[in-house]
C-alpha cells in the first residue's frame, strides 16, 4: 500500500496490550485532533495500530487466515500514532512505522510444520530429559510466577494450583521444539486449562495480563523481599505486610526473633540474597574437601542441587557427603565442623543428628504439601568465603570442573582428577568405590569424577545458563523443618542461635569492615549404603524427584526417597550400587544431571 494516507482515514486501535485508561486516552487525543478512530475492525479501516512487535500475532487477534485480509491497510505501531498526536495532524508512514509482513508461502510451512510438530512426551518428568536450556522460556517464566504467586498465598488450594503450574512449566521444557500453536499440546495430559490459556494468551499477545498484573502487585514484590531473608517463610512475611512494612530496614528495626537463623539472615542479608557464582561453589568445595581429608580418610564428597544439572549461580552450597566403610562417617560431621571453626570458617550454623530407622524406609506415607523431608546427618549453616575469590570472576587456579554435570565422585584419586593413564572412568561401568579407594591408594583423598562414557565426548557439558531463581530445591524444605529439633552439638556452630566463632553479635559482626563475603552451605552425611539414592535425590530437581517419587508408587508398588527403595511387593529393600543403577531399578531411562531441570 502507498504511504500517502487514504481519503476517509479510520484508525483502529488494536487493545491488546494497551491498558483500559491508556486506550482512553488515546481516542480522546485523536479526537481532538480530528483523526477518526473506530471501535470495531472492518473493511473500511485504513490503519491498524498495536503494541505488538510482530505481523502474525496481529493476525491471530482479528482472527484472520493470511495476511491478504490487510493487504490494502497500514498495520503500524504505537509509534506512528504517537507521531501523529505530537503533528497534530495524520502523518505518512514510513519504513520505522510499519510491522515487517510474512509471506504467505512462509507463513503456510510454518501452519504445516506446526501442525506437525504435536508433542507426544510420556507422562512422569522423570521419563523425559528436562535441558536446564529450552525452547520455551517465554512460556515458563510466565507459568513460574504463578507458581510462585500461589506458594506465597499459601490458601486452602493454592498448593495444589503452583503443583499443576510447575507440571505445566516442566512439560513445556522438554518439549523438542519452540511452541508455536496450542493445538501442539493437544495430546499433553499435564497442561490444565489454565495454564492453557495463559500459553494461548502469549502466543497472541505477546504476554499474559495475569502475570503482567502478578508482577506489578505490590504484595507480590513484597513477599518475595521478605521471604528471600534466610529463615522467613510466607507466613512470617505476611505479618511483616500486616504490620506495615515494607523494606528490609523496616524488618531489621522492628522484628525481633530469637530463631538463629532469622537473626543471621537479616543480618547478612545482602550477602545471603546475593547468588554464589560457580567458582565460589568450587572454592567452597575445595574447602570442605581439605578439611574432610583431615578428619575422614578415603571420604567422598560431592555437590549436589543446581550446580550439579549445570547451573552457573545459586542460593547455596550442598553438598553430601560419604565413605566406602559404612559406619566411617557416624561422628565425622562434628569433627569436620571442628576443622572448619577452628580455621575460623564457620559463622554460624545447626548440626541435627540422624533420625533415620528402616521403618522410615518401608513406612507408606504420602507426600505432604512440603515434600517429603529425609533423615541424613546434616549442618545447615553460614560460612566465610573470601571476597577475592567472588571478584575473581572464576580466574583463578580453582578446578570448576569439579562442578561439571554428570561429573560423579567413586574413589579416591591422584594427579588432580585423573587416574593413573589419565583417563575419567564412566558411571555406567558401575565402578566399586571401596575398591578404586585401595586401588588408588590410600595417601590421598582427592576425588576421581566419571564422564559418561556412552557420550564418547571428552569435553564436560557445561551450560553457560543463569539461575532463574524460581524454583526452590527439596534441601530448602529441610531448613524449613529443623526448627526446634533437639540435637545441639558442643560446637559453637551447633548452638541452637547459632553464635559463631567469633562471638559476636550477628549484626554487628555483619556492619565490621571485611574481606569475606557470607554463604549458605548444607554438608550431608550419607551412608553409603544410601549414597547413591541420595545423590539423585539430593540432585533434584524438586518436580523430577516428586514425579519419581509418585512414578514408582503407582507404577511399581515401590516408595523411593533420598534413603532408597522399598519394593512393597517383595517386602524388602532395593540396593544401587551407582546413580544409573538406581534409575534401572525404577525402570526407567538413565539421564544425566542436566537433563533433570524439570
Amino acid at each position: 500500500m502507498s504511504t500517502k494516507t487514504k481519503i476517509p482515514l479510520l484508525v483502529y486501535i488494536l487493545d491488546a496490550k494497551i491498558q483500559k485508561q491508556r486506550l482512553k486516552d488515546m481516542k480522546n487525543a485523536a479526537a481532538k485532533r480530528k483523526i477518526s478512530v473506530t471501535d470495531t475492525f472492518s473493511t473500511s479501516v485504513t490503519h491498524v495500530v498495536t503494541e505488538f512487535k510482530e505481523y502474525d500475532q496481529v493476525l491471530r487477534k482479528l482472527n484472520m487466515a493470511d495476511s491478504s485480509s490487510l493487504d490494502d491497510v497500514n498495520v503500524v505501531s504505537v509509534q506512528w500514532f504517537a507521531d501523529c498526536m505530537r503533528a497534530g495532524t495524520v502523518v505518512s508512514v514510513e519504513q520505522k512505522h510499519r510491522l515487517q509482513r510474512t509471506s504467505n508461502s512462509a507463513q503456510r510451512n510454518e501452519e504445516v510444520d506446526s501442525t506437525n510438530q504435536s508433542a507426544v512426551l510420556a507422562e512422569y518428568g522423570c521419563q523425559r530429559a528436562t535441558p536446564l536450556r529450552h525452547l520455551n522460556e517465554k512460556y515458563t517464566k510466565a507459568l513460574e510466577v504463578l507458581e510462585k504467586f500461589a506458594d506465597l498465598r499459601e490458601g486452602d488450594h493454592d498448593y495444589s494450583r503452583a503443583l499443576a503450574f510447575r507440571r505445566a512449566s516442566c512439560v513445556l521444557k522438554s518439549l523438542p521444539f519452540a511452541l508455536s500453536s496450542i493445538q501442539q499440546l493437544h495430546n499433553i495430559t499435564n497442561i490444565g486449562d489454565h495454564s492453557k490459556r495463559v500459553v494461548q494468551e502469549i502466543l497472541e499477545d505477546g504476554e499474559c495480563l495475569e502475570v503482567e498484573n502478578i508482577l506489578k502487585d505490590p504484595w507480590f514484590h513484597k513477599m518475595k523481599l521478605f521471604t528471600e531473608i534466610f529463615g522467613i517463610g510466607p507466613s512470617t512475611a505476611k505479618q511483616f505486610i500486616a504490620k506495615g512494612w515494607s523494606s528490609i530496614e523496616e524488618v531489621q528495626k522492628g522484628h525481633k526473633s530469637a530463631d538463629w537463623r532469622v537473626q543471621w539472615g537479616l543480618a547478612f542479608r545482602d550477602d545471603l540474597t546475593t547468588p554464589v557464582l560457580r567458582h565460589e561453589a568450587c572454592f567452597i568445595y575445595e574447602l570442605v574437601q581439605k578439611h574432610l581429608r583431615k578428619v575422614l580418610h578415603g571420604a567422598i564428597a560431592t555437590v549436589t542441587g543446581g550446580f550439579r544439572r549445570g547451573k552457573t549461580s545459586g542460593h547455596d552450597v550442598d553438598i553430601l557427603i560419604t565413605h566406602p566403610t559404612e559406619d566411617k562417617i557416624v561422628g565425622a560431621l562434628p569433627k569436620l565442623l571442628h576443622s572448619l571453626e577452628s580455621a575460623d570458617t564457620v559463622l554460624c550454623g545447626r548440626l541435627e543428628r540422624s533420625t533415620y530407622t528402616d521403618d522410615v524406609l518401608a513406612r507408606n506415607t504420602k507426600l505432604s504439601s512440603r515434600g517429603q523431608l529425609d533423615h541424613f546427618e546434616k549442618w545447615i549453616g553460614v560460612i566465610k568465603v573470601p571476597k577475592k575469590v567472588r571478584n575473581s570472576g572464576g580466574e583463578s587456579e580453582i578446578n570448576t570442573d569439579i562442578l561439571t554435570p554428570g561429573l560423579q565422585p567413586f574413589g579416591n584419586q591422584l594427579n588432580n582428577g585423573n587416574t593413573d593413564n589419565g583417563t575419567y572412568r564412566s558411571h555406567n561401568e558401575n565402578v566399586d568405590i571401596s575398591k578404586e579407594v585401595k586401588k588408588m591408594g590410600a595417601s590421598s583423598t582427592e576425588v576421581i569424577y566419571s564422564r559418561n562414557g556412552a557420550s564418547g565426548n571428552k569435553e564436560p557439558n557445561v551450560l553457560a545458563v543463569e539461575d532463574d531463581d524460581t524454583l526452590e530445591e527439596v534441601k530448602n524444605e529441610v531448613v524449613d523443618s529443623l526448627e526446634g529439633s533437639v540435637d545441639v552439638s558442643e560446637l559453637k556452630s551447633g548452638h541452637i542461635k547459632g553464635t559463631g566463632p567469633s562471638d559476636k553479635p550477628p549484626v554487628e559482626l555483619a556492619a565490621e569492615e571485611r574481606d569475606w563475603i557470607a554463604r549458605r552451605v548444607d554438608l550431608i552425611m550419607a551412608p553409603f549404603s544410601q549414597y547413591y539414592y541420595a545423590l539423585v535425590g539430593w540432585t533434584g530437581s524438586k518436580q523430577f524427584n516428586r514425579d519419581a517419587r509418585t512414578y514408582s508408587e503407582r507404577k511399581l508398588n515401590m516408595k523411593l526417597t533420598s534413603h532408597g527403595l522399598y519394593d512393597y511387593t517383595l517386602g524388602k529393600k532395593v540396593p544401587a550400587g551407582s546413580e544409573k543403577e538406581v534409575f534401572d531399578n525404577l525402570k526407567l531411562p538413565y539421564h544425566e544431571p542436566w537433563e533433570r531441570n524439570c
